[in-house]
């Protein structure tokens, strides 16, 4: 048996011992260092995915209150639109109006201008009778000619008479019974053509037939004409 002798070295045990400790420290350190950095890390991915949902959030909200907007601006355009048409219709509606009304009122004075005779006196060349609002009140329009060679003017004056029913017998009324106030002076002095206008109120219960003008002219000569005009056919 061989026998060892080994130098005996307390310091070196001490200092590895010492060693270790420091080393089994440090592993510790590093693994508990390792794992709050690794909570930390996953704290934070997801407060970067909240930012995100919420720059997401604003984007969208951002994008509804432009359609809003969008939808508003057009529904207050379709609402001017129809207002417009609406506008239109009644404007076209007014217009065919009119121009049914001057219509009639050419065809009225193209007879007038056709049936003019060089006379010695006024000459009666047409009535129009219109109904008014209230029951019983009509408008006329009365049109003399008086075409004279020497371009001379006509002097005189106009009598109207309505002739119709009132309570079944028959009965005539003078113009001082139905001609009303503001309507044209019925005596005249014109050349060419003169246009009388007014209205006309009939009592209650009559039933008018017709309507007989009478024309009485002085200058240039003395003379005198008149027709008698169904009323039914007259009224405009």
């Amino acid at each position: 048996m061989k026998l060892v002798i080994k130098q005996h070295r307390p310091l070196r045990r001490v200092l590895l011992g010492a060693g270790i400790v420091v080393a089994t420290l440090l592993v510790a350190a590093l693994a508990l260092d390792f794992g709050q950095w690794r909570s930390m890390a996953r704290a934070m991915v997801p407060n970067v995915g909240n930012r995100t949902a919420g720059d997401e959030l604003a984007r969208l909200r951002e994008e509804n209150s432009n359609l809003r907007y969008e939808v508003a601006r057009l529904k207050r355009g379709e609402e001017i639109d129809k207002s417009a048409r609406s506008d239109n219709h009644l404007q076209f509606i007014k217009m065919q109006a009119e121009v049914a009304k001057l219509k009639a009122d050419i065809k009225f004075y193209r007879d007038v201008v056709g049936a003019s005779e060089i006379d010695g006196g006024a000459q009666i060349k047409g009535i129009q009778l219109k109904p008014l609002d209230t029951p019983g009140r009509f408008s006329y329009r009365l049109v003399l000619a008086h075409i004279d060679e020497n371009d001379k003017e006509a002097e005189g004056s106009v009598r109207i008479a309505v002739k119709g029913e009132l309570k079944g017998k028959a009965s005539s009324l003078a113009q001082g019974e139905v001609i009303e106030p503001g309507s044209d002076n019925l005596n005249f002095k014109f050349k060419h053509f003169r246009l009388f206008e007014g209205s006309l109120k009939l009592p209650d219960g009559f039933i008018p037939r017709q309507i007989s003008v009478a024309v009485q002219s002085r200058i240039p000569i003395a003379s005198s004409s008149s027709e008698t005009y169904d009323w039914a056919a007259v009224q405009n």
